[in-house]
Parts: structure tokens; sequence; C-alpha cells
């Protein structure tokens, strides 16, 4: 079935459906979610015969460019998709690109118990270097949270992380125009105040993940419930230590140190830095612990 000719097809009110083939090129697996006005679908690219995201939009879409322009500086760098294409059908713009691995709020979900320290950390680290490299580039994420971290068992056997979406990410020093205030769990206090995004920020909804994965969740919806968003993070930013288990103290520290470059002209070597010295005489470069059923795509990571 082609793009020319998909029966029940109803775009921004209903699905593609199953089973079409857009541009003449990609088979549509499943229908994933919509997202800040984005749609995306589970492709496979036959010309290659490898796994796709789709990512339609509406033409009017200013995103749509930004999009291009970060996949075009960024794409292929370790941790970030490849660009694949970008094409109009069906009265949208769609973006593909490569798609491999299983979300971490997926695998946080199939478990009982806590990610190990030393993963977390491990886990931490690799997301401080994929932020740093698109920093580097001159790009923000804005968006790092365990729906968009993806993990994929490389050839070689090492556990790779991946971020996967990037609806909100934006040139650091363009006037951006999609900047909502975000009340997401894992967007620092001054985020959700509704101030200036910078690099800083991006460095805090990592170890704000690196909390999740040690299962403390101080942002949590369930958690203190007649607090709002903001009063949660001004409650964690005045004393983080209050949130936090013995065990997750360092993640405090990390996390003041952060919200110190604040002030000055944050360096990647000083973020680098921080995490990499975050548990004394660990190695965080070290290769993350797990265990793989590839029969069932099961990931638990130790």
């Amino acid at each position: 079935m082609s793009d020319k000719n998909i029966e029940g097809y109803v775009f921004l009110k209903s699905y593609v459906q199953n089973g079409a083939v857009l541009n003449d090129r990609y088979k549509i697996d499943n229908y994933v979610g919509d997202w800040n006005g984005e749609r995306f679908f589970y492709a496979r690219d036959l010309q290659v015969d490898k796994p796709v995201i789709l990512k339609a939009f509406d033409p009017e879409d200013p995103r749509i460019d930004a999009h291009i322009e970060l996949f075009k500086e960024c794409g292929g760098l370790q941790g970030i998709p490849t660009f694949v294409d970008h094409f109009t059908t069906l009265g949208s713009e769609f973006i593909a690109h490569s798609h491999t691995g299983i979300r971490l709020q997926g695998i946080l979900n199939d478990r009982l118990f806590h990610i190990s320290k030393e993963n977390t950390i491990r886990i931490g680290y690799r997301l401080f270097r994929i932020i740093q490299s698109t920093h580097l580039k001159g790009f923000l994420h804005r968006d790092i949270r365990p729906l968009t971290i993806m993990f994929d068992v490389a050839q070689n056997g090492e556990l790779c992380v991946n971020l996967s979406y990037f609806g909100h990410a934006t040139r650091i020093y363009a006037p951006s125009l999609n900047n909502p205030v975000f009340l997401q769990p894992f967007h620092s206090l001054n985020v959700t105040r509704g101030e200036i995004y910078t690099r800083i920020d991006d460095y805090l909804s990592i170890v704000f993940v690196m909390l999740t994965c040690q299962t403390v969740n101080p942002f949590h919806f369930n958690t203190n419930r007649h607090l709002t968003a903001l009063e949660k993070k001004e409650n964690f930013h005045a004393n983080p230590y209050a949130a936090l288990t013995p065990e997750t103290m360092w993640l405090g520290d990390l996390y003041l140190q952060l919200e110190e470059m604040r002030a000055d002209r944050i360096s990647h070597l000083q973020a680098m830095t921080a995490v990499r010295r975050a548990i004394p005489g660990f190695d965080p470069q070290s290769a993350i612990t797990y265990h793989y059923d590839a029969e069932n795509g099961h990931l638990l990571i130790d």
C-alpha cells in the first residue's frame, strides 16, 4: 500500500494505517504517540531494511528546519540518531531518523529495585558526554528524561546510551520559537520558573534522571501531592539532601556543584569533571553491566 491510497487515513486526528508505505520507502509498523504537535511512528526503511522513527509535522511548524539543522550538525555523533530523510506527503512534513534500542522508562518500569549506584553514574557520565557534544555543536536538548533515553546493545556487547527525541531542541544562542514554561519533573528550578534555558539545565536534567535510576523521585506527581511542581523544585533546591537517601547524597553534591556553575560561565570540562569525580575512586567510563534476552527484547540493567 502506498501513501497515495491509504484507506482510513485521518492525519492529526486518527492514525496512519499499519502496513502503509510512505514515500515509496517507509513501511509503518505502528503508531507511537503524539507529543508537542508531533506524531511518531515506528517504521522500516525498505531500502536498507532497518528500523526508523518517522516524525510528522504540520507544514508550518517552525521546528522542522530546526530538526533538520540539528540532525545535519549532530546526527551520527555518539548517542545521537542519524538523519535519514525529509519528505512531504499527505499534507504533512515527515522527518526520518535511525532508531534502535529500548527506552529507559520501560527498563525502570520493569524492575522492582533501583539501578546500582555504579551503573547510575555510568549512565549519567555517558549522557553528560552526549550533551557535551551537542552543546559544542551549538544546540540545547531541553527535554532529557527516561522517555527520551534509549539503550542499545552494540556489536561488541557494550550497552550504549542514546537520545531519541528532539522536539524542544534549539540553538543555544538563538531566540526560541518554542519556549513554554516546563513543568516536567526532570527540569530545573530555573526552567520551571520560566527562565531562559541554558546549558547547565541540560546537565541538571541528567542529574534528575540519575535520581530516578536510584528510585528517588522528589518531583513525582504522587510525592508531596499538596505541593505544586514549582514548590517541589524550590524545596529541593533549598536543601537537596533532605529528599535523598544515605546512598544518594553524592547526587546532592553533584546537583549543587552544577548549580554553582550557573553563576559563572560554565565550561564543559568543569561539568565532565564534576560527574567523573562524583564517586571518588570510581571510573564512570567503565562498561554498564546488564542482562539482555534477545528473544523477547527484555533488558535489565544491574
